[in-house]
């Protein structure tokens, strides 16, 4: 895949039509190692150390410093949120080629964001409690401490 496959609309074009009758856990794994795999280098560039909910938090927001709408809005002792309300790949190209937004999300974009918070945390679920693709007004990822799930809705 190219380096920017998961931000190239014309890219995941071309990667929905390579891959849509695949499996969708086939899908999901792959985004979540590729996740996983960016986590473990940032976490190793900004010296995280231990798998507390601040270094989840801390850990997200380093990848996302250049996307001003995408925000850690609540740090708990067991649970971070992160709202985003902008620009997102996936969505610019569901909406821009007429492809499934939906699909998308479950496959690629949740379990990418699920592997970036268990590099630093391998038991941290992920919930969808917010979601643009269903016509809210900002995507919610809650992190929480768990069991390693994603939790589709």
């Amino acid at each position: 895949m190219p380096k920017d496959w998961f931000v190239n609309p014309q890219v995941l074009g071309e990667f929905y039509e390579k891959f849509k009758d695949r499996s969708p856990d086939e899908i999901r794994q792959f985004s979540f190692e590729q996740g996983l795999r960016l986590g473990q280098k940032i976490a190793e560039e900004i010296n995280i150390k231990t798998d507390s909910i601040e270094n989840i938090a801390a850990l997200l927001s380093a990848v996302l410093k250049h996307e001003p709408t995408a925000k850690i809005v609540q740090v708990d002792r067991d649970k971070v949120l992160l709202r985003n309300s902008g620009f997102c790949p996936l969505m610019v190209a569901a909406t821009s080629l007429d492809l499934p937004w939906l699909w998308f999300c479950e496959v690629l974009g949740w379990p990418f964001f699920h592997g970036l918070a268990s590099a630093v945390n391998p038991k941290i679920d992920l919930r969808m409690t917010s979601r643009r693709s269903k016509g809210d007004p900002h995507c919610d990822h809650l992190f929480a401490k768990g069991e390693g799930r994603l939790i589709l809705p």
